[in-house]
């Protein structure tokens, strides 16, 4: 509820029609038990007005004080004498405002000139002040109340300089965490691993306008959105590579590194094929984070790459202010086994290798909702390999298949629905969810890239009578996922009898491909 202002001659138009409530300004019932709050909420503020704005003054001028006097370089943006008495916008050059946030667990503020939004623009308001872009990107926005004490204003500035100091170039080696064991990697990142990618609408447009250049040993390219490309070698040899990295979805960096080997690993076990090498890809923050770090990161990929039977030979490493970790993995295949996702044929049946709701649950993880038994199951299958998965269902005529990753099951199946020309049917009850997820996603612990995926694929899928809560479930922005795969049912029960006696007990058939050639998805 809130008041509005209207200058005496501006007549105001209906955003809501039907009925002609307050004046005709609007058609629906007032809110009057929230209107009398209002009131009185306005009652109490106005009581010792003038003392709480002096004190709102005093308390903002001091944070931004002890700012000044151990960030010199920071920009106040606007004018203390006319800006509310108890907002301070402050801005930190060469520092990105949503990664200063991400690592603050005392202080609340927000990005830019406007509430915070997962987007990381310039705002409009800064532009228009003319504000340096590299100052733009780290404004930040603090307010002070009538209980803010000068101790609070003391401990917040402590804090925000200390992190400043983290994530300014050139920084003091003062200024990093000393102990590995006490360092929680996703205080370093604004997104969770898979979770953090574009969104795939954007990203389908930009590739629209970039008109590919393939050669006629290019087996698999862009087109169907698969999990990894294919180029032709001989008449007995394809090769298979893929590309993948994050931020960090777990706190413990030996976890962060095993679990971005897998999520890579998995695209190539998705085409079918074996993988033999890989490449380390690699974005640190030298300055705020010891190398050992980075170490352990190396580490836990190492062993998950022996796991998986292959070495890693090398890679790329840049300084980054956010920690960032994955491989380019290259494997082989026979030109003519090949597995796609694209081929599904009417009276398929799907099944899945892996729960679902790792975007979910990663987010209640990163604010301390979940206990250890759920860090540690949630860690289990985002760094288990799909490997007995690919082996076994190699046995099998594999239609098409898919590993269910940052666009959630929705958007990988969607690209598995449209690129067969198949519509499919979701039994919403078989979907494998780990547990404690439905409970997290109805509390509204939901990641960006999962409200993402549901307006990606939106137009494409029937949810029937579906809440909002189990819609974002479906679309949830998973990190190394399981694979989706489509085949007949004969040999989707065989394959499922296979992976139960292999230990993958999660594995299960959750829907059945029927004609229809717009590749819509209906979830019953």
């Amino acid at each position: 509820i809130g008041a509005l202002y209207i200058k005496n001659g501006i007549k105001l138009e209906k955003l809501i029609h039907g009925a002609d409530h307050e004046q005709n300004l609007r058609a629906g019932t007032e809110n009057v038990l929230e209107i009398a709050g209002l009131g009185k909420a306005c009652e109490i503020a106005s009581k010792d007005l003038e003392k709480n704005i002096a004190h709102y003054a005093e308390t903002r001028d001091y944070l931004f004080e002890l700012l000044q006097k151990s960030l010199p370089q920071i920009k106040l943006n606007g004018d203390l004498q006319q800006c509310l008495p108890n907002t301070l916008s402050v801005s930190f050059p060469n520092v990105e405002a949503n990664t200063l946030i991400s690592r603050l667990e005392n202080v609340a503020a927000s990005a830019g000139a406007a509430c915070h939004s997962e987007s990381i623009d310039v705002s409009a308001v800064l532009e228009a002040m003319k504000v340096p872009i590299e100052y733009a990107m780290g404004t930040i926005r603090f307010s002070t109340g009538r209980e803010t004490t000068m101790e609070d204003i003391q401990a917040a500035a402590y804090e925000i300089i200390e992190k400043v100091k983290q994530l300014m170039p050139e920084k003091s080696e003062k200024s990093k965490v000393s102990k590995t064991n006490e360092i929680k990697l996703t205080k370093y990142t604004h997104g969770l691993g898979c979770a953090c990618k574009i969104e795939p609408q954007k990203l389908e447009n930009i590739l629209k306008q970039i008109e590919p250049f393939y050669s006629d040993k290019v087996l698999v390219g862009t087109e169907t959105s698969d999990d990894a490309t294919v180029y032709k070698l001989n008449d007995e040899q394809a090769l298979v590579q893929t590309l993948d990295f994050f931020t960090p979805i777990v706190d413990n960096p030996y976890d962060f590194g095993a679990i971005a080997a897998a999520n890579a690993l998995s695209d190539i076990y998705a085409m079918g094929a074996k993988p033999i090498f890989a490449l380390n890809i690699v974005g640190f923050p030298e300055d705020s984070l010891p190398m050992e770090v980075l170490e352990q990161i190396l580490k836990g990929a190492r062993d998950k790459a022996a796991e998986a039977g292959i070495p890693v030979l090398g890679g790329h490493t840049i300084e980054d202010p956010e920690p960032k970790f994955g491989m380019v993995v290259s494997g082989l295949i026979h030109p003519n086994k090949i597995l796609k996702n694209t081929g599904a044929k009417a009276g398929d049946v799907l099944v899945i290798t892996k729960e679902l709701g790792t975007g979910i649950l990663s987010t209640a993880l990163k604010r301390g909702l979940v206990d250890d038994n759920v860090r540690q199951k949630l860690t289990g299958i985002m760094s288990s390999l799909n490997k007995t998965a690919a082996e076994l269902m190699m046995k099998y005529e594999v239609h098409a298949c898919t590993d269910v990753t940052g666009f959630g099951l929705m958007g990988h199946l969607k690209e598995m629905s449209q690129g067969s020309k198949r519509d499919v049917i979701i039994n919403f009850d078989k979907l494998p969810f780990i547990e404690k997820a439905k409970d997290m996603a109805a509390a509204g612990i939901i990641p960006g890239g999962t409200f993402n995926n549901l307006e990606y694929v939106k137009n494409l899928v029937d949810f029937g009578s579906m809440n909002r809560t189990q819609q974002l479930l479906c679309c949830d922005a998973q990190t190394s996922g399981g694979l989706l795969v489509a085949l007949s049912k004969k040999d989707a029960e065989d394959y499922l009898s296979d992976l139960h006696k292999n230990g993958l007990n999660e594995s299960c058939i959750i829907g059945e491909f029927v004609e229809g050639s717009e590749g819509r998805i209906f979830i019953k």
